[in-house]
This record gives structure tokens, C-alpha cells and sequence, in this order.
């Protein structure tokens, strides 16, 4: 790949640059930890707060980070199918940390069913056995019922 990506770390308080990088990387995304880590080490800290865009997304480099001392911010990407087609994204579909449930856009319960693991990433899925009778279930899912995973 002929070209160059360039990441910089700035601190807040001055807006100083405290570290930066420069490959031929296509993505950001394997580049969250290493960064925060060279920040981290610049600015001498203990530990750090770091806010980056949705393309360092990565749950290994998000991981990595908080192994090291370093608390992220940053938005998920926005790569469902269900939202490019018109549907209802997992997005819509609120978290219910109290009693480990999904509520949907029709106010339905989604249950926590099983957990796999996959990629060594461990997945957690819910759905409802309801879909079938629901009003908007076009807008949510051409699938016997709607599933979350988590």
C-alpha cells in the first residue's frame, strides 16, 4: 500500500502533541493501544484518559489499553447490515444491566439465552420468542425473531 497514516496524541489542558506515529497501516484499528501507551508514557502519568474516534474501535486494543492503565472513550462503528437496510440497529435495542435483559423498539424483553466464544471474543446472545406477532417486526429483522449478541 503506497501512502501514510499519520496518529497524533494530544493532551487536553494545552493541546500539546505528546506522541505520534506514522505508518502505512490501512486502519486505525490495531493502532488504540499503541498510541495511548506512548501518550501515557510521555506525559508520565499513572494513568490516563483517552477519547478516540470510532475508526480505533477494537475490543483487544480497547482491552489492552485497560490492562494498562488507560480508560477509553470512543463510539462504536456503525457497521450493521439491519441499519443499511432500514431496520433497527443493535444500537436501538437498550441494555438492562439490573437483570441482564434487551428491551426493543417495541418494548419487548430480550432474554440472555447462551454464551460462545468465538475469535477468543466471549459472545453473549439474547433474543424473544414474540416476534412473530409483533407490528414492527419488518422493521427489525426478516428472521424468525431478533437477536442481540453482546
Amino acid at each position: 500500500m503506497v501512502g501514510y497514516n499519520v496518529k497524533v496524541a494530544v493532551e487536553t489542558e494545552h493541546h500539546l502533541i505528546v506522541a505520534h506515529a506514522v505508518n502505512n497501516a490501512g486502519s486505525d484499528r490495531a493502532q488504540l493501544s499503541g498510541m495511548a501507551a506512548r501518550a501515557k508514557q510521555a506525559l508520565e502519568a499513572d494513568t490516563l484518559d483517552a477519547v478516540a474516534d470510532r475508526g480505533y474501535y477494537s475490543s483487544e486494543q480497547i482491552l489492552a489499553c485497560e490492562r494498562a492503565g488507560i480508560a477509553v472513550t470512543l463510539p462504536r462503528p456503525m457497521n450493521s447490515g439491519a441499519k443499511a437496510t432500514g431496520r433497527f440497529g443493535s444500537e436501538d435495542f437498550l441494555y438492562r444491566c439490573q437483570d441482564n435483559t434487551y428491551l426493543c423498539p417495541a418494548g419487548q424483553t430480550l432474554c440472555y439465552r447462551h454464551t460462545s466464544v468465538e475469535n477468543g471474543l466471549t459472545l453473549h446472545r439474547y433474543w424473544t420468542n414474540v416476534c412473530s406477532a409483533c407490528a414492527m417486526k419488518g422493521a427489525c429483522t426478516t428472521g424468525k425473531e431478533r437477536r442481540v449478541t453482546r
